[in-house]
């Protein structure tokens, strides 16, 4: 009787530990992300409220429900039923698949390359020939095997667990928040200000090189125009976390390391010391120093946690994060941020995408238009407010995935529809500032971070026919535009040159140095000797 009894206590344990393994991977790529450290410095919101506190709810679920199942399987004596077998099989495609996707994020080369290649599906099926028919013939046995494989994952899952989190509850909800601006100068608003717009990954090519024939730009052809008009230049990197950093700086940025929530270490030029992006004096302090008030509204980075004590105002909010840790753009009851980890996860299983009616990209899209139209408004407050000496406007166009639709006769948007919007959006700065009474003392700066890489984005579901005609050329080059207050006529400069002079030229303009078009191509070619 005893022994029967440690061996139902044994089978009952057996089944918890798979049934528990099955739920925890159908979150692997949420456990890998946060085992895999660093992801703290990017987030907007405490991860244990945001993800982590959903997902154990809906591990409790699953595994609750997975045992109800199986219950109801040996009460009814079912279990020796091949049907059985072969739903059980059918539903582990989903911990599979989400341990597909994890695994992509751990593989030491490029993985989403490799998932791109025209080839990889076919040999993925023809190789998923061989257990596929195992199954048909042996759904038990395959069934049993599968149980086996959740169940020693436990040592592996515990490692990945751990590390977990330690990651996500290292820091503290406190670490997330931003911290307190800097004090407003006591002096007047100086009659000279800074608007300096940066549009992510905009693309001189795209914008003005070689234009597509249908893509309309009036509001940059305008102040094009009117500007010191730049037709070789080249950012500091082609990604956010080195541009950005070296733009702010005036110095370029070799290597980044997020260091908790709130710090970006980097290397610059040729130094080996690695250095706190926040101690160091960068272009707002430079105008915080000359008596200017500072102010951002951007993404990616947060501004509001790194940059604070050099800024009296700032707005952010993050980038899309990896699978598996997806923010949402604001924080939800609890019943809805688990249904919006629902939708995340199905939508991230390998060709779930393909079904009809089902778009991974959804998600990401309607967050993306939420965040930017937030941006926006703050982007126009911060123009268009006379007590504000320098603004940064870092605005997450025309990055993919595209937002926007120009014509209004498709049912897709892409990177030149996001081009537009760029367009539109700098109509309304300059419409705001206008109305202000601000434009014609406003120096206002038009770049990027890094040109259009379409070498990223092509073999992506949502690539365009119109994308894959406009990619064939050097995408690399960004805008730059710069109107001088007061200043009504253009001037052409086609020298190549970084854009990591702009904290200097900024700094000129703040002085009173730099007040003609010309004198903006010596700064440059003084600064590239």
């Amino acid at each position: 009787m005893v022994q029967t009894t440690h061996r139902q206590s044994f089978i009952l344990v057996r089944r918890c530990l798979i049934c528990l393994a099955f739920a925890m991977w159908c979150f692997l790529d949420t456990w890998i992300e946060y085992a895999e450290g660093n992801i703290a410095y990017f987030v907007q919101f405490d991860p244990v409220r945001a993800v982590v506190i959903p997902i154990i709810c809906l591990v409790a679920v699953l595994t609750a429900a997975d045992l109800l199942v199986w219950q109801l399987i040996h009460k009814y004596h079912l279990s020796g039923n091949p049907v059985v077998s072969v739903l059980f099989l059918t539903a582990c495609l989903i911990p599979f698949g989400i341990a597909a996707v994890a695994a992509l994020r751990v593989l030491p080369f490029n993985g989403i390359g490799l998932v791109r290649n025209r080839v990889f599906w076919p040999v993925v099926f023809l190789i998923a020939m061989i257990p596929l028919g195992f199954i048909l013939r042996r759904p038990r046995i395959a069934a049993r095997a599968v149980g086996a494989v959740f169940l020693y994952s436990w040592p592996i899952l515990l490692i990945v667990l751990v590390n977990a989190g330690w990651n996500s509850l290292r820091y503290g909800a406190a670490a997330y928040a931003d911290g307190p601006p800097a004090v407003s100068p006591a002096v007047p608003p100086s009659p000279i200000r800074v608007v300096w717009v940066i549009f992510d990954e905009a693309s001189q090519t795209i914008a003005f090189g070689n234009r597509p024939a249908d893509l309309r730009l009036p509001h940059l052809d305008r102040l094009r125009d009117g500007s010191f008009y730049a037709t070789s230049a080249r950012p500091p990197a082609d990604s956010t976390k080195y541009s950005m950093p070296s733009l702010i700086l005036g110095q370029t940025v070799t290597e980044v390391m997020p260091d908790g929530a709130r710090e970006l270490r980097v290397r610059v030029g040729p130094q080996n010391q690695w250095q706190t992006l926040s101690a160091m004096h960068n272009v707002f302090d430079d105008a915080r120093d000359a008596g200017f008030s500072t102010a951002v509204a951007g993404w990616y980075l947060p501004y509001g946690r790194t940059l604070n004590r050099s800024l009296t105002k700032s707005y952010w909010n993050a980038g899309w994060q990896s699978p598996g840790i997806e923010e949402s753009f604001h924080p939800q009851p609890l019943i809805s941020a688990m249904w919006r980890r629902v939708c995340l996860q199905f939508s991230a299983i390998p060709l779930v995408g393909h079904l009809p009616g089902v778009d991974p990209g959804q998600y990401e899209r309607r967050q993306k238009r939420e965040q930017f139209s937030w941006l926006r408004d703050r982007a126009l407050e911060l123009a268009s407010d006379p007590a504000i000496g320098v603004a940064l406007i870092h605005l997450p166009i025309p990055h993919p995935p595209g937002i926007y639709n120009r014509s209004g006769l498709r049912n897709s948007a892409d990177y030149l529809d996001n081009l537009a919007l760029a367009d539109r959006t700098l109509g309304e700065l300059r419409q705001g500032m206008e109305q202000s009474g601000l434009w014609e003392r406003t120096a206002v700066l038009v770049s990027a971070d890094h040109g259009w890489r379409s070498h990223l984005w092509r073999g992506d579901a949502e690539w365009t026919p119109e994308e894959e005609a406009a990619s064939h050329q050097d995408t690399s080059g960004v805008p730059f535009l710069l109107k001088l207050p007061g200043q009504a006529n253009g001037l052409v400069y086609s020298k190549p040159f970084s854009t990591i002079v702009t904290r200097e030229l900024i700094g000129s303009i703040l002085s009173g140095k730099l007040g003609d078009p010309e004198g903006i191509g010596s700064l440059i070619e003084a600064r590239s000797r």
